[in-house]
């Protein structure tokens, strides 16, 4: 993994650390993740979170063997803005993605360069020949976001949970390597 793979010209991926307990429990806690936070383990996802939980999250990151959390920072100022995850669980060659992006720096296109990056990753330096990422069905912006990267809908988990009293479903979405070149290089590929 060079580092370049890593680095645009506005946006970095890099490992979190113990100094980003503050930067991740002030996003984390905004009203707007709530839902969405894409964290690994069994993080409660609705709650606030204290800064302890967040220490044991940040030193969860580290810990499995099939996945990862990078952080995403601003590489003018270093500030960490979102985090960015990897899961293989049992199969290398079907990752899947998460993107979180603090609100306050949301549609500022970070999201979009910390996706194309780790897609880059995943498709020019592992075995994968399908990337996924699950969508909570209320989440119109992050199916929006999905799809303008080449996510197609995949399937729906039914009354995945209930959000506000009402149950909603979880979306799955993927992206299958020749999709991703056909993309990248400005064709359109053909879905199986």
């Amino acid at each position: 993994m060079g580092e370049g793979r890593f680095n645009s010209d506005r946006v970095g991926l890099r490992a979190l650390e113990e100094t980003d307990t503050e930067a991740l429990h002030a996003y984390l806690n905004h009203p707007a993740l709530l839902g969405r936070r894409y964290l690994p383990g069994d993080v409660p996802d609705l709650t606030p979170l204290s800064r302890a939980q967040v220490a044991e999250i940040l030193e969860g990151c580290a810990k499995p063997k099939n996945a990862f959390t990078l952080g995403i920072e601003l590489r003018d100022t270093g500030e960490l803005v979102g985090h960015a995850g990897c899961n293989w669980n049992w199969d290398t060659h079907c990752p899947s993605v998460s993107i979180a992006v603090a609100p306050t720096h949301q549609r500022a296109g970070i999201g979009s360069e910390a996706l194309r990056m780790l897609l880059g990753h995943l498709f020019e330096d592992t075995t994968a020949h399908n990337v996924n990422g699950w969508v909570p069905g209320w989440s119109e912006p992050a199916l929006a976001f999905a799809k303008r990267h080449g996510f197609t809908e995949c399937g729906r988990v039914p009354r995945a949970g209930l959000r506000d009293g009402v149950w909603f479903e979880d979306v799955m979405l993927d992206i299958l390597r020749p999709e991703w070149v056909a993309a990248r290089e400005g064709s359109h590929g053909a879905r199986r």
